[in-house]
């Protein structure tokens, strides 16, 4: 892939730069180089160009050292939420097989009580004690329906706090992104810096050759 080139001016010298990177993003990186030089020499007029660059170089490989350690520390804060996410897929897997064998154990239950309640419309008056033993199975369906709401409230309020994790995880996902993104922007500003700053060396060196010859 054949690379951009770009002039570029930093520190009031021309530079020519190549990169993968568009014109203008190159342009963007050596502006904010550039501003750096000039922010640093406008508080100490007495810096000679090149310690400006130096500690402008320091100042900028800082910045990147902050950014990293808010991403250790992001990612330490990510960890927590993944285990806690891996735990409640687990608990609602276990909710969803034990309310699957509630809803086929209800479903018998139902089919029994229909079985039940059809034999004793027919057989009402000469089979008083089958009503009876009707009346005991449906308290004890009545008793099953009442578990079933207990294990679905308890499921939904469960997945409640699963979408609740999932969310906390999805915006901890898209910061960690914006930092690891920042991160790699940063690691090319100082690549692209400490690139500049030998050529810069070598063509000082250069100069000073010349002068003294």
């Amino acid at each position: 892939m054949e690379k951009n080139k770009v002039t570029v001016t930093i520190n009031g010298s021309e530079y020519i730069i190549r990169g993968e990177e568009s014109d203008e993003e190159m342009r963007v990186i050596a502006a904010y180089v550039d501003s750096k030089i000039k922010e640093l020499s406008s508080h100490n007029i007495k810096l000679n160009p090149t310690f400006a660059s130096v500690l402008s170089a320091l100042n900028i490989a800082n910045e990147l050292f902050q950014l990293r350690k808010q991403y250790d520390e992001l990612k330490g804060k990510v960890e927590d939420p993944l285990k806690q996410l891996t735990s409640l897929k687990t608990e609602h897997g276990v909710l969803v097989e034990e309310n699957s064998k509630l809803t086929e154990s209800t479903a018998l239950f139902s089919k029994e009580i229909e079985k039940k309640d059809a034999e004793l419309s027919a057989l009402n008056e000469k089979y008083e004690k089958l009503y009876k033993e009707y009346a005991i199975k449906n308290e004890e369906l009545s008793n099953s329906y009442r578990e079933y709401e207990l294990m679905r409230r308890e499921k939904e309020n469960k997945q409640k706090e699963f979408e609740r994790v999932r969310v906390e995880l999805s915006e901890s996902k898209h910061k960690l992104i914006e930092l690891q993104n920042q991160l790699l922007q940063n690691q090319i500003d100082i690549v692209k810096l400490k690139k500049e700053f030998d050529e810069y060396k070598l063509n000082y060196k250069g100069n000073k050759e010349a002068e003294s010859v």
